[in-house]
């Protein structure tokens, strides 16, 4: 640790400025890199605060300050492979996530980490609030939204930490080290940052890299592409994906939430608890699943106005997660509808073969964003499709048209075209149902 004298933070979303706050109360000397002039972020950020603009950098400049620097930190959406850290490669200057230089300072609480193609953020949300409801003082942050750094800011004692963690942040962890690690699924994704699947599934695994005997892994039985890293690794896996008929049975008849995603995901959070030896656990959990009602942004309900009930599933940013927001309306009778659309990843992104089992299901599909023309020839001849281009105008047409049902928002693509991120899609698109309709949630 002495030998870091001057840090680099890459980014400045909020991992970005809380570990440059972290940086300073230890001591380093930091200076801030981010996309464009400091002039056009230095006080949109709220920078002023944390470090003089002096110290602030735009990314086309930083190139000879990253190879100058002890360390640096990159920010989730930026590759270690950007052109600005061209020559802190050829320094061997070492490049971490905020997750990795959070964990130094925090290693003392044992670390539960979850990450997977979907389900990420419901999960980490059930734990966080299992082991509340069990007595237990949690931290939760990492992906879900609340920087990892966040903790050591605090300096406050805490049982455990609930990390959810992207694959973007495990690629650059050294000694970050979780007591129980859980990789949900592993599914085509990021195709914009992997150049296959298994790239993308290998990211994940290194979730279990500082992990040993003492550790425990929870591994979702639906990772195929995973099967050879399953053989080759030292780590004790269970599963979750073919539930236990009894647990099923035992716990699932009052819950809130619906879906067998979301039993899938409470078997993942039992389980942890029971790994823990948390006492009195079926009768904690049982209580637990009765009272916990979702996460925001993940088929969240928003209103319900004249005989239509509109969903907010924002957090979709693939196919998967859009199919299992339409499998979750499997057992209504009610029309469905569904807003699809966002930013373009890949030119190989295809979304006709996994809606295309959901056909006869799915009433109307309202297309949106940056993805409009390409998905409306994509499924134009399958599905009964109308190009919206944003959320307002798809609330102006279901009022035209007197929908009655399920209007479900599950984008499945990114939301940089439009929006700042998928909290910022998912907060507007209430506001924007809500004053479109008037309705009553």
């Amino acid at each position: 640790m002495d030998n870091l004298n001057k840090v680099a933070v890459f980014g400045m979303g909020k991992s970005g400025k809380a570990a440059l706050k972290l940086g300073q109360m230890k001591g380093l000397k930091v200076v801030a890199v981010n996309k464009g002039h400091p002039d056009t972020w230095y006080e949109k950020e709220g920078l002023q605060e944390i470090l003089t603009k002096d110290l602030c950098f735009a990314e086309e400049e930083a190139k000879e300050i990253f190879g100058e620097v002890s360390e640096i930190i990159i920010s989730p959406g930026i590759p270690t492979s950007h052109p600005s850290l061209e020559l802190a490669h050829e320094r061997h200057v070492p490049i971490i996530s905020e997750i990795e230089f959070a964990y130094r300072y925090c290693k003392e609480t044992p670390v539960i980490a979850i990450t997977g193609t979907n389900g990420k953020t419901t999960t980490t949300t059930m734990i966080q609030e299992a082991l509340e409801k069990a007595g237990k003082k949690v931290f939760c942050g990492g992906n879900i939204g609340i920087p990892y750094c966040e903790m050591a800011l605090s300096e406050k004692n805490y049982d455990y930490a609930v990390i959810e963690v992207s694959s973007f942040q495990l690629e650059t962890i050294k000694d970050f080290h979780p007591h129980i690690g859980l990789i949900l699924n592993v599914f085509p994704n990021h195709s914009e940052r992997y150049d296959n699947v298994k790239d993308y599934g290998l990211a994940k695994f290194r979730i279990a890299m500082n992990m040993n005997e003492n550790d425990f892994m929870i591994l979702g039985t639906e990772n195929p592409y995973l099967d050879d890293l399953k053989t080759s690794s030292p780590k004790t896996f269970f599963t979750k994906g073919s539930l236990p008929e009894e647990f099923k049975k035992f716990f699932f008849e009052k819950a809130k939430v619906k879906g067998e995603h979301n039993e899938a995901n409470f078997y993942a959070a039992y389980k942890v608890l029971e790994l823990l030896n948390i006492p009195d656990l079926g009768n904690l959990f049982q209580d637990f699943i009765q009272e916990f009602k979702g996460v925001a942004h993940r088929l969240e309900f928003v209103l319900s106005k004249d005989g239509l009930n509109v969903y907010n599933d924002a957090k979709s940013t693939n196919s998967l997660a859009t199919t299992t927001a339409i499998k979750a309306f499997k057992d209504s009778e009610e029309p469905f509808y569904l807003i699809l659309g966002g930013k373009l990843r890949s030119e190989s992104d295809k979304l006709l073969p996994d809606l295309l089992p959901f056909k006869d299901s799915i009433e109307k599909v309202f297309l949106i964003g940056e993805v409009t023309e390409r998905l409306a020839e994509e499924l134009g001849e399958e599905f009964d499709c109308m190009k919206a281009e944003n959320l307002k105008c798809v609330f102006m047409m279901c009022k035209e048209l007197k929908l009655v049902g399920n209007l479900v928002f599950s984008p499945a693509f990114p939301s940089f075209d439009q929006f700042k991120n998928y909290v910022d899609r998912g907060e507007k698109f209430k506001q924007w149902a809500k004053e479109s309709f008037n309705g009553d949630s």
